[in-house]
């Protein structure tokens, strides 16, 4: 075919999918109908330009932003043939892919070392090299023949060979397969390889081996995110792992050849049932498969509008045993800018027990020494207040001075968990003071404060309170004596302008007006899931739910 007739093939494949057409994702390529087929038979590069055919049964969106293509020669050292553009569809996409560059119309003739990004994900560095005793411009191990073919909105930059040709010769897995399809497509499923890039599951998958994968939209996802603020579940590592282990099966899977009742078993061990409706529609688990297959040469890819193995009941349980990962509601009351401070106060504040710290917290302007979050605060209980003798202190006694560092040798930096407070540990406060931890059996105490409970206490995901018995450096205090007080409320304001301080029968109220909680919750006991001794969501306690 001549080099017009490819360019005629190469703009219909181009051409661009009305407004409104919605799908899992689309591949954007630069407009290239100001480039002529002469030009491209003149320069030997329409047989590059011939291999977009393979993109005919894609959605494609034309982009008019300046481009740069640099295509090879066609007496190029690796040649692509009508056997492999069939038989690996998706290595030559990505092939093709990694020699456009859009939104530049890249110079060659800086001088400089250049470096910049495909369409593909892929870096290409030009250098400029000598060689047999010239000096040549070389893309990756690409000799630049012309450095750039000025075009309608675009550049044309000829090679002497192919980018990456190395990725015409390997041996691809699915695997490899799936990343390289899910890595042009521009929008849809960027959840699924987000996850999946963070997770071990890949780890499961043989080089050799066929798989199928069901790749649930981003819109599936978005159903289980909350809207402002609260508990995502796949923010819980080890259940994101188990939910995308149970999207893989085992075998090259078409939707035509799957029969009504067939039951297939996931990676995970969990059954998928497909069942097919009367109307032609498919479904498995009960949720309808987007109509079509995405095959690879050793698999396929569905796609699903929900995530399969998740529910609300589920999501309820793994809420309650990761309060660690739940974010808070807004909120600028007592301290502007301290998160964690102001939610610890009122979670104190609503909980039998911690009279004192908040009586004392509600006078000390410690805004400054605790802004935002992610801190661990060890909470002396009333008990161990009026045990040190600060029962009846007035409110403001921790404000300021040796007060204030005593206050401030309870925080620590970084948001810390029982599995952390290993014997010996030393820990250094906000205060400048270190203390040590000591765990003997599981009987931890810092200092000569014990933890009333060894389990943390989660300030949602902005950091960890943990109870003690006893007051910190309660010695450094000035030997005095308080007169009993009868009131529990603040005896003084405070003049910074950054603390408003407000009795906490108002800040419930603020708060709830504002409509971010109804009432003040006792947190409740969580554990960590990001380690080995933690209490995992398995395949289970799915199945038990």
């Amino acid at each position: 075919m001549t080099g017009s007739g490819w360019l005629v093939i190469f703009a219909s494949v181009l051409s661009s999918i009305p407004a409104g057409v919605r799908c899992l994702g689309v591949v954007q390529l630069p407009n290239t109908t100001g480039i002529s087929g002469e030009l491209l038979a003149n320069q030997s590069v329409d047989n590059f330009f011939s291999l977009w055919i393979v993109f005919n049964n894609d959605d494609i969106i034309t982009s008019d932003k300046p481009y740069t293509i640099l295509a090879p020669l066609n007496n190029a050292s690796t040649q692509i043939s009508k056997e492999r553009l069939e038989s690996h569809p998706q290595v030559v996409k990505r092939l093709l892919l990694d020699h456009v560059v859009l939104g530049q119309k890249l110079d060659f003739n800086l001088g400089a070392n250049i470096k910049f990004t495909t369409l593909g994900g892929r870096t290409v560095n030009v250098r400029n090299k000598r060689t047999e005793g010239a000096h040549s411009l070389y893309a990756n191990g690409a000799k630049v023949l012309n450095p750039g073919i000025d075009v309608s909105n675009g550049r044309l930059v000829i090679l002497e060979n192919y980018l990456f040709a190395e990725d015409l010769t390997d041996d691809h897995s699915f695997l490899q397969d799936m990343t390289e399809v899910l890595s042009f497509l521009q929008s849809g499923v960027r959840v699924f390889q987000h996850l999946l890039a963070r997770s071990n599951v890949t780890r499961l998958l043989s080089q050799a081996e066929s798989y199928t994968v069901f790749i649930p939209t981003d819109n599936a996802f978005q159903k289980w995110h909350p809207v402002d603020y609260g508990f995502y579940p796949f923010s819980v590592p080890e259940f994101t792992e188990n939910v995308l282990t149970n999207h893989f099966i085992r075998g090259n899977v078409r939707q035509d050849l799957i029969t009504d009742g067939q039951v297939l078993k996931t990676l995970g061990g969990l059954d998928l049932v497909f069942k097919k409706q009367p109307d032609g529609r498919l479904t498995v688990n009960n949720v309808e498969l987007i109509k079509g297959d995405t095959p690879l040469t050793k698999g396929n890819i569905m796609f699903l509008p929900d995530v399969l193995f998740v529910t609300d009941t589920i999501v309820k349980k793994l809420r309650e045993k990761n309060k660690d990962k739940e974010t808070p509601p807004p909120i600028s009351y007592p301290w502007k800018g301290s998160t964690f401070l102001s939610h610890s106060f009122l979670m104190l504040g609503g909980t039998p027990g911690y009279r004192h710290i908040t009586r004392f917290l509600n006078m000390a302007d410690l805004s400054d020494y605790v802004p935002g979050s992610d801190y661990t605060f060890f909470v002396p209980t009333d008990e161990a207040f009026e045990k040190a003798g600060l029962g009846d202190a007035p409110d403001s006694y921790l404000s300021k001075d040796t007060g204030l560092t005593v206050l401030l040798s309870h925080f620590v930096k970084g948001r810390l968990y029982t599995r952390d407070l290993k014997d010996n540990t030393t820990l250094e406060t906000l205060s400048g003071y270190n203390v040590t931890v000591h765990n003997k059996q599981g009987n931890i105490s810092i200092q000569d404060a014990n933890l009333t409970d060894n389990s943390e206490l989660f300030v949602y995901n902005l950091g960890t309170i943990f109870p003690i018995d006893n007051v910190l450096f309660k010695n450094i205090l000035p030997d005095t004596q308080f007169e009993p007080t009868t009131t529990g409320e603040p005896d003084s304001t405070t003049n910074n302008s950054d603390v408003e301080m407000v009795p906490l029968d108002e800040l419930n109220q603020i708060v709830s007006h504002s409509g971010e909680r109804e009432e003040l919750e006792e947190t409740e006991e969580g554990k960590d899931v990001t380690t080995m001794d933690a209490e995992v969501f398995t395949t289970t306690d799915i199945n038990q739910t």
